[in-house]
């Protein structure tokens, strides 16, 4: 079966949502920045403060093309790997992609609020109107990359509204 690959900003709800979407699907699901930090045994901000943003896009893209077509995986992906190294085109290529559109003031609202300094591209340091500010230039800097995605959906779709958005993608 077709793997499918969830892509959006962060704090979108790409984990959260793909989790319960490969349990009813019988797929499994990984979680890409997890899994280039238990590869790298390192955060993924350590990777970008330590090696730059480049070298991290770089293991992204190496990351995503060691996933296998029909796989009856479930992936969600980082929230910049569209936009990077003609990923979004591999995507597409090898499986069905589904863009989380998740409302960029809400976004902003979540990512500030979020435990922790743990998004590369996000310094809290600043005040709530700066980091607000910068999650809304990412947002649109990105929209156009997301937008290539087989399915778009409001970030508060429910996963059976989600398998029904599927049927078409996914033989029976």
């Amino acid at each position: 079966m077709k793997n499918i690959y969830l892509v959006g900003m962060p704090s979108s709800g790409k984990s959260t949502l793909g989790k319960e979407l490969a349990r009813n699907l019988g797929y499994s699901f990984t979680d890409m920045d997890k899994l280039i930090e238990t590869r790298e045994q390192k955060t993924v901000s350590e990777i970008f403060s330590n090696y730059g943003e480049a070298h991290f896009r770089e293991i992204e893209k190496k990351t995503l093309r060691s996933f296998q077509p029909n796989q009856s995986m479930v992936i969600a992906t980082g929230g910049g790997i569209p936009c990077f190294n003609d990923n979004m085109d591999f995507i597409k290529e090898n499986g069905v992609s589904i863009f989380l559109n998740v409302d960029v003031n809400d976004l902003a609202k979540r990512l500030y609020k979020a435990q922790g300094n743990n998004r590369p591209l996000l310094d809290k340091s600043q005040s709530e109107e700066v980091v607000i500010a910068s999650i809304k230039k990412t947002f649109e800097e990105r929209l156009s990359y997301y937008q290539k995605a087989d399915i778009q959906v409001d970030g508060e779709i429910t996963v059976s509204q989600l398998l029904w958005l599927l049927d078409q993608y996914l033989p029976v």
